[in-house]
């Protein structure tokens, strides 16, 4: 099963044949009217809805079942995003695609991007994608991994999101290999063949596959 989340980031950045994507949809906050606008059913539409006007709520609010559409306040924990991604782990998915969630504020998008740091997504942190036009982001926990090269980009990246040792990019155009934590990204790889291989013993990576043109 695949769920896919659609959030509120700018619509420039959606990923081409976004709606042509198979599964089951979940709108977090603007997504939710997006979806609406879209003529997509959706399982939920979760959020605080600070960015929908009161007439678009009202509209969203007759068209879902009262059971579909979870209201939270705007003082709260967690992003809209986040809940998004509670709900569908609850449903126990094959793979979670989010779009929308990258572009516009740079604080929503690191803390959309960050989230997999957080142990409450340890079960369902390798089945996550955030997806945009030309980015594909993705995580990996420790052990011997295989990356397979998504068709269209070219650019591989690894990015600690916390303590993560003895980490070994095997067979990328590029191999590294580090004992130690560093917290920065390691951009620009490449793909010599259709996989790398990589490995570590701790913490989180995240895998950015990207292309220069939409």
């Amino acid at each position: 099963m695949q769920i896919n989340i659609l959030a509120g980031g700018p619509t420039e950045l959606w990923s081409q044949k976004l709606f042509e994507e198979p599964g089951i949809w979940i709108g977090a906050d603007r997504g939710a009217w997006r979806l609406y606008q879209h003529h997509i059913p959706m399982l939920m539409a979760v959020g605080d809805f600070d960015s929908l006007e009161d007439d678009e709520l009202e509209i969203l609010e007759t068209h879902l079942k009262s059971n579909q559409i979870v209201h939270v306040k705007a003082e709260k924990d967690e992003t809209d995003t986040e809940l998004a991604l509670l709900y569908a782990q609850e449903q126990d998915p094959d793979i979670i695609k989010v779009f929308g969630a990258t572009g516009g504020r740079i604080d929503h998008l690191l803390s959309n991007l960050w989230l997999m740091a957080d142990e409450t997504f340890n079960h369902i942190v390798e089945r996550i994608q955030f997806v945009d036009s030309k980015n594909i982001v993705s995580y990996v926990q420790p052990g011997q991994k295989t990356i397979t090269k998504i068709k269209g980009t070219k650019y591989l990246g690894f990015m600690p999101l916390n303590n993560v040792e003895n980490f070994k990019i095997i067979d990328g155009k590029y191999p590294l290999q580090l004992t130690k934590n560093v917290s920065k990204m390691w951009s620009s790889n490449e793909f010599i063949g259709p996989v790398v291989h990589i490995s570590f013993d701790t913490g989180i990576i995240m895998v950015t596959q990207t292309k220069d043109n939409a």
